[in-house]
């Protein structure tokens, strides 16, 4: 099997999930190793000295598992240097719960904090990360250089205020208009990147991304040895509009991971409504009437399934694990702000359960009564 193949396979795994055992883990990390060992060979010196060829099968039986699972993710994108001068206690609480994947926005999230955080578990930091522009000049500089300066810097610096040596997932991100894409450099020197171990998988994020355009950057990369691991969408009770994106992303064997699981605002996590603006809080409402008595319909089917959950599971549950499950039941994997407690416990709440397929129907339905309702008063 040649390197471009290995490489572009093994960048679909999904190394660690709540629906893959620990045990499961630490053998694909092994597995890791060999891949890359293999990869780096020809295939007669794939061959071992027993003469038992590498067993390729392991590693294909877990990648198809891990497309199956569910992993959930702590979002560090609002923690910027001029708001917190310590990580808030909820992200020790969500770590200790076995929350260990965590977005890091370059540029953006005050990584030195999270750097000095002492805790037993070890967070896999997924960076976003904006490649810098070369305003055409990547075409004159030299290829080293226009390498260093649009990832490699970025990342290296990135990995080094993390206190790591390499990063779980590098994803090209950007906030701007236009289409999803990138010039040649810059898959180039991620592909230069991957090969000196700076991080494990890829991923992308664009607020206008399409099918089309996934398909294009994973074939750039493969083309270069890297497989396209996941994608970023935009996903939530309350913005729906890129189900369809998702469910082609998951047809192509992606980890489709949704931001701003809980809505603008955290509108669609149930907890503020227009019986308890405050979300339980003893302070000045932060919505008004106006505002809430339009989603009025989805705050109480998640009130609703909220309480069937809890009789069901005979747990602890509220709205916002609802809302974090609902994202799951459509294939995508929630990233969720643990500022708060409150969040942090919600997120933790959301392990080995899932909602039913009438209770899904009842959130979908009580949505579609909140955006018909939106477009209405329009």
């Amino acid at each position: 099997m040649c390197h471009s193949c290995i490489a572009a396979t093994w960048g679909k795994v999904v190394k660690h999930s709540s629906g893959i055992p620990h045990s499961a883990v630490n053998t694909v990390q092994e597995a890791e190793v060999d891949v890359r060992l293999a990869a780096e060979a020809n295939d007669d010196e794939a061959t071992g000295e027993d003469g038992e060829e590498f067993n390729f099968d392991l590693v294909n039986q877990l990648i198809q598992k891990s497309r199956g699972s569910t992993e959930f993710g702590i979002t560090t994108a609002d923690w910027h240097k001029e708001l917190y001068d310590e990580v808030p206690e909820g992200y020790a609480t969500a770590l200790e719960g076995g929350i260990e994947f965590v977005d890091v926005v370059a540029g953006v999230t005050a990584m030195p904090l999270l750097r000095d955080v002492e805790t037993e578990s070890s967070p896999r930091f997924c960076l976003r990360l904006t490649p810098r522009p070369t305003f055409g000049l990547g075409l004159v500089f030299n290829k080293a250089l226009v390498h260093w300066f649009c990832v490699l810097g970025p990342l290296e610096s990135a990995c080094k205020r993390l206190g790591v040596t390499q990063v779980n997932t590098l994803t090209l991100h950007s906030e701007g208009g236009g289409r999803l894409g990138f010039p040649f450099w810059v898959y180039d020197a991620v592909a230069e990147a991957y090969r000196r171990g700076l991080f494990q998988r890829v991923g992308v994020s664009h607020p206008n991304t399409s099918a089309k355009a996934v398909s294009k950057v994973a074939e750039e990369l493969r083309r270069r040895g890297v497989g396209l691991a996941c994608v970023f969408v935009c996903l939530s009770l309350l913005d729906r509009k890129k189900l369809a994106l998702a469910e082609e992303c998951r047809a192509m064997g992606l980890q489709v991971i949704a931001t701003e699981a809980l809505g603008r605002d955290e509108l669609a996590s149930g907890r503020y409504t227009a019986a308890n603006p405050t979300g339980g809080e003893i302070s000045v409402p932060r919505f008004t009437l106006s505002q809430l008595m339009p989603l009025r319909p989805l705050h109480e089917a998640l009130a609703t399934v909220a309480q069937r959950a809890r009789q069901r599971c005979e747990k602890q549950i509220e709205t916002t694990t609802v809302a974090l499950q609902w994202v799951c039941s459509k294939g995508a994997n929630p990233l969720c702000d643990v500022s708060t407690e409150v969040n942090a416990k919600a997120l933790v709440a959301c392990k080995d359960w899932t909602l039913t397929p009438q209770e899904v129907d009842l959130l979908d339905k009580a949505a579609d009564e909140v955006g018909k309702a939106g477009r209405r008063g329009r």
